[in-house]
């Protein structure tokens, strides 16, 4: 009896699985209807067909299998106030706490690429839109980050002006790629240090690393890049298994991307140009590698007589307190 009494005072929360956070980028800049990016260098295509990304069909059909595959957050690429991909994200995240997702956004270069148009006023503006329009509409879903809600850009937005000092009620964090000869920057997009070969990931700030299942625009870029094209190198799998072996030291798994065409790094169904894969085969190595990360860090059920609810553990060391409490005033008295 002491001893269960002693697990469950010193351990109460054990019971309370201590999960990653792995998330998603999005891209909401898909269209038959306005003939939005399908033509634009797209050589596979969607499961359920090249589609427009505000339709309602086609966003619960997405959200219910980023859901089911154990991914928590979305981050949507975003375009500016009143862009095509602002208007549709609108539309999508009215739709994600009904599948239990969170959300933030990623700040595209959409002024172009000079840095310097990124200043103090660029970020004043943009973050009042966001805060409006997104973090404090949805307040519940939106994602927060050291108790702070979450916005991404980038680069080279950040790369002249650091936010972070002068908006000190987000956390602001810049992504991109060369994030280790680039400057001032946070997260990688996606790692393009990567040697299929011999998988070594980097961990950045906030204890977040980026995998990609395959990186491919050889077919619009010239010469182009190409990493694992028909996944007959198994670099996805050998991202996830680092991410296993190294989970203790990571927080966020952000996995590029969910549906970019172009770049070829969706885990979206889809059928493939150029392998012979069934188009689930990313989609169901990610729910498997998820489902595996959170085994990982489940707590079992052998605390507290076997709840695995912090609730009903407290309920347990009170009685076991009073318990105590009353043998030690009979042996008082």
């Amino acid at each position: 009896m002491f001893l269960l009494f002693s697990i469950a005072l010193f351990n109460p929360f054990h019971v309370v699985a201590d999960n990653k956070v792995v998330g998603v980028y999005f891209y909401p800049w898909y269209s038959v209807t306005l003939n939005r990016h399908w033509s634009e260098n797209v050589i596979d295509k969607p499961y359920i067909g090249y589609y427009d990304s505000d339709n309602p069909e086609t966003i619960t059909w997405q959200l219910k299998l980023i859901s089911e595959a154990g991914i928590d957050l979305v981050v949507f690429s975003w375009w500016g106030p009143n862009s095509f991909e602002d208007n549709t994200t609108k539309v999508i995240v009215k739709y994600l706490n009904g599948y239990g997702l969170k959300f933030a956004i990623m700040v595209e270069p959409y002024l172009g690429q000079e840095p310097s148009l990124y200043n103090k006023t660029f970020w004043e503006n943009v973050l009042g839109y966001i805060k409006n329009n997104y973090i404090d509409k949805y307040r519940e879903d939106y994602f927060h980050l050291n108790g702070k809600p979450l916005v991404l850009a980038f680069n080279p937005i950040g790369m002249n002006y650091n936010p972070s000092n002068d908006f000190p009620d987000y956390t602001i964090r810049i992504t991109g790629n060369d994030i280790d000869n680039a400057g001032y920057q946070d997260w990688d997009y996606w790692p393009d240090y990567i040697d299929p070969n011999s998988v070594e990931l980097r961990i950045r700030k906030d204890g977040y690393v980026s995998i990609i299942p395959r990186f491919d625009d050889t077919h619009f870029r010239a010469p182009g890049t190409c990493i694992d094209q028909n996944y007959t190198q198994g670099l996805y799998e050998k991202e996830w298994e680092w991410i296993l072996e190294h989970k203790d030291s990571i927080n966020i798994v952000m996995v590029t991307s969910w549906n970019e065409y172009h770049e070829r790094t969706m885990v979206e169904p889809h059928y493939d140009n150029t392998s012979n894969v069934d188009p689930f085969y990313i989609y169901d190595l990610t729910k498997r590698y998820i489902q595996e990360l959170e085994e990982g860090e489940r707590i079992t059920q052998e605390y507290v007589y076997g709840f695995n609810n912090y609730v009903l553990a407290w309920v347990l060391i009170l009685f076991i307190f009073g318990s105590m409490a009353k043998i030690i005033l009979r042996i008082l008295r």
